[in-house]
């Protein structure tokens, strides 16, 4: 009796722990989305590589070629970093993408802890906004580090980047239009140096990866 007690109180346990662990994996990936849907602009996508390069510490370009070896976009990459923080091996994860697996499968195969990513996603999107504002606010200023860091957005494309919904993609929009309009009402009066963007979001040129396609996130 007393261990069909104990089994049971483990039972109860382990179904108590199972919504909390998806709730915090639901979280971990709205937020690694967003990473990826304000990258359809061409613009962001630079401020996203440059923030993600300082928040890994690593370089731009190298994160351009991992991408590209993955084809995972810019919050699949975020998440293939955690994971390798937390001991996974990058050749393992790039075997498991290639074999089809979603970079979400692989994180869930490496039991990944999705309450730690989740946090440290939340953060990444927090200095992503933090750089969008000062864009807008000074344009040439922040599209120099580009050229800087020897960074050319048109070479840095996967075909996984098309891989936006079209409600990821609606939310991102919003995200840029309310950035800019905090970073416009930063300025003084008159200031007319808000930038008006090109790419999906802002409205010209260059054309965004079509949403609902069949990359990886």
């Amino acid at each position: 009796m007393k261990f069909a007690a104990r089994f049971l109180v483990v039972v109860f346990a382990f179904a108590l722990a199972l919504p909390a662990f998806g709730d915090d994996q639901e979280k971990a990936q709205k937020e690694i989305k967003k990473i990826s849907a304000i990258t359809a602009d061409a613009s962001m996508r630079a401020l996203v590589n440059r923030t993600e390069a300082d928040m890994l510490n690593a370089k731009r370009l190298d994160l351009v070629k991992e991408r590209q070896t993955l084809n995972v976009n810019y919050g699949g990459l975020f998440l293939v970093h955690q994971l390798t923080a937390g001991g996974a091996k990058m050749d393992d994860i790039a075997a498991q993408l290639k074999a089809g697996k979603s970079v979400f499968d692989v994180a869930n195969d490496q039991h990944a802890n999705w309450k730690q990513i989740g946090n440290d996603a939340k953060k990444l999107n927090k200095k992503i906004d933090d750089n969008i504002e000062k864009y807008f606010q000074n344009t040439k200023k922040e599209t120099e580090k580009n050229n800087a860091d020897d960074y050319v957005v048109q070479d840095d494309h996967t075909a996984a980047d098309s891989d936006v919904s079209k409600s990821e993609l609606a939310d991102a929009q919003s995200r840029y239009q309310h950035l800019h309009d905090v970073a416009a009402a930063q300025l003084p009066t008159g200031d007319a140096n808000v930038a008006k963007q090109g790419g999906v979001m802002g409205g010209s040129a260059p054309a965004a990866p079509s949403v609902g396609g069949g990359g990886r996130h």
